[in-house]
Order: structure tokens, then sequence, then C-alpha cells
């Protein structure tokens, strides 16, 4: 969901429950606006999921109220904050700690406005609840069908973004002599990864929570593409930050093994590229499958190893966790591939989003 479409939904779902709330000549119409302002959540999973706390939680608290407007007709400030605090200690209780600024606002309004009007207190009590579940539940209609997230297309977008900002570093870093300056965009593309891991819960959310996809299979394949797209993604960038960390201590390694450490970088490097351009161009012939990574990685762990055995304990004590870092990359891109050349020879078509068909109305 791109910057600004949150505001217009909101703005959208606001206007909608006024009108409604005006057609149905309700009087405090700012009651269910303010409650579809609140429960507009970035996910229509997540808003589902508040419909069904709102319900509850907002029953409680109009429950409590009027059982209070019961005992003392004309509350006090003091009786309404103590129903408050059980309103709220009832909603942890439950798990429900979600639904308390809604709560809040339904008790208030139950209490200070019942002792004014002329409607028996249970009858005013549920004119209130519905206004805003009223107020709730548009929210919902509003993000479920007029502006329905599209996250797989997002996630791609960001999983290359972080990909092609991780790859500028590390080239920057093993073919020129950029020096530390190679990682100074390092913490943005760190953010960008954090970002796109959270789309990745929002898409996963989604296919969870769309009972209709359980029979469209491709969807589920491409998800867990994404899935170690995005390890492999998480494991570049963790091989970054040790370099990036160590960088002062890694400075005195001695010219043979700093060429060899560099090689290696470059040698990862190109298989992480040679795997995101085989899946965007739809292409298993781009990856060399007689390359085993995995053996050469283990040699040079050996090399760096063996070489530094007359070396301080400082740098010793560097290279060695530097390495597991750089076999945890190799672990994610080997684990990428085999899954990508096993679904593009079976199922390459469905392996992109909408991959033979764009709509004049789509992301670009």
């Amino acid at each position: 969901m791109r910057f600004g479409a949150r505001t217009i939904k909101t703005g959208i779902s606001v206007a909608l429950v006024l009108l409604i709330a005006e057609a149905f000549q309700f009087q405090q119409i700012v009651v269910p606006a303010l409650a579809a302002s609140l429960a507009l959540l970035p996910s229509v999973y997540q808003t589902g999921v508040r419909l069904l706390e709102e319900l509850k939680g907002n029953l409680i608290g109009a429950l409590l109220a009027v059982f209070s407007l019961m005992l003392t007709p004309n509350p006090t400030p003091i009786a309404i904050g103590v129903v408050i605090i059980i309103a709220i200690s009832i909603l942890l209780f439950l798990n429900l700690e979600s639904t308390t600024r809604t709560v809040i606002l339904t008790t208030i309004l139950i209490m200070e406005g019942a002792s004014q009007s002329d409607m028996p207190v249970w009858m005013f009590a549920g004119e209130r609840y519905l206004l805003i579940m009223m107020g709730i539940t548009v929210a919902l209609l509003v993000n479920a069908l007029l502006f329905p997230p599209r996250y797989e297309r997002k996630l791609e977008d960001e999983i290359t973004t972080v990909f092609q900002m991780a790859v500028r570093i590390a080239r920057l870093f093993s073919e020129t002599e950029g020096g530390r300056s190679s990682f100074e965009s390092l913490d943005e593309t760190k953010k960008k990864h954090r970002g796109s891991k959270a789309t990745y819960d929002f898409f996963e959310e989604e296919i969870k929570a769309n009972r209709w996809l359980e029979k469209k299979t491709p969807i589920y394949r491409r998800a867990v593409l994404k899935s170690k797209m995005i390890d492999t993604n998480s494991a570049a960038i963790h091989v970054l930050d040790k370099l990036h960390d160590d960088f002062l201590t890694l400075e005195h390694l001695p010219p043979q093994l700093e060429d060899e450490l560099m090689r290696h970088v470059r040698h990862l490097l190109r298989r992480h590229e040679r795997l995101f351009s085989a899946y965007e161009l739809e292409n298993e012939h781009i990856i060399d499958r007689e390359e085993d990574l995995i053996h050469e990685n283990f040699d040079f762990a050996k090399l760096m190893i063996e070489k530094m055995r007359d070396e301080e304990e400082d740098l010793i004590l560097t290279v060695v966790p530097l390495v597991a870092t750089m076999t945890d990359w190799v672990k994610a891109m080997n684990e990428l591939e085999r899954y990508l050349i096993t679904e593009m020879k079976k199922h390459g078509d469905n392996l992109k989003v909408e991959p033979r068909k764009k709509w004049f109305f789509e992301d670009r």
C-alpha cells in the first residue's frame, strides 16, 4: 500500500459513516466516524480480527456502563473512572487490550449521555454500541472491497529493491577501494529489508484469511519462493553487516588473504545475482548448476583458517564468525536455487505475479 492510501481510505470510511448516520438520523454522527478512523488497519485480515475483538470489547464496556447506570443514574467523574478501570482490567484479562480506546469512548458516551436522554438506559446504550460497530464495519468494508491491498506486488518490488541495494554495497566493498564509505547505505538497506519482512507478514495473513485461495496453489508457491528470497537477502545483509562491524580489524589481513576474501565475496554475490536474474527473466539456464558453492565455501574457510595460524588472536576471532555468516548465505542461496529450479520446471508460468498480462489500473 503506497503512502497516502491509508489516508484516502480513512477519509472515505469517515465520509460513508457520516452519510449513513445522517440517513438514519442518528444524533451523534461523530461517534461512528471516530470509530472508523480508529479501526482501519493496513491488513484486511487484521481489520477483520479487530472487528470481532471490537464486538466483544465494546459489548463489555456497554454492559458495564448500563449496570453502573442502574446503580447510579447520575454518575460522577469518579464513578465513570472506576467503570473504565474495571472495563480495562477485563479487556486485559481477555486479551482484548487492542479495543481499549473505543471501549473507553463507548463507556464515556453511554454514561455521560444516558442521564440527559429520554430514552431507556438499555436502548440508549444499544444505540451507542451500534453506532460504534457501524463505523468499524464500514472501515472493514472499505479496506476489503474498495481498496484491497496488493501486498504481493509490493512485496516483489521491495525484495528487488533490497537485493539491488545489497548488491551495490557488496560491489563497492569488493570491487573498488571505497573503504568504509561502501557501507553508507547499509542502514537504509536494513530498514527496507525489515519493511519487506513486514509486508510478507501481511501477505501471509491475506493468504490465510482468504479461504477462497485454498484451491489456488500458485499463490502458495509464490509465497514460499518470496520467503526464500527474503531469507537470501537477509543472509547477504548479515554478511555485509559483519564486514562493516569488523572493517577496522579486517584491514590488517595479509594481502593474500584480503584478496581471497574479496574474491569470495564477489563469487557469492554473482551467484546471488544469477538466482534473482533467473527469477526475473524466468530462465533457469542462467543458473550455473555445475558450480559447487558449498565445497568452494568450505575450501575458502579451510584456507583462511590454515593461513591465519600465525596471526593475532583478534583477527582470527573476527574471520571465523565471518566465514560462518558466509556459510549461512551459501545455505540460503542453495535452498532458493533448489526451489527455484524445481518450480520453474513444473510451474514456470505461475511464479511471477500475473506474468502474462497487466491491467491499466495496476500499480506500475
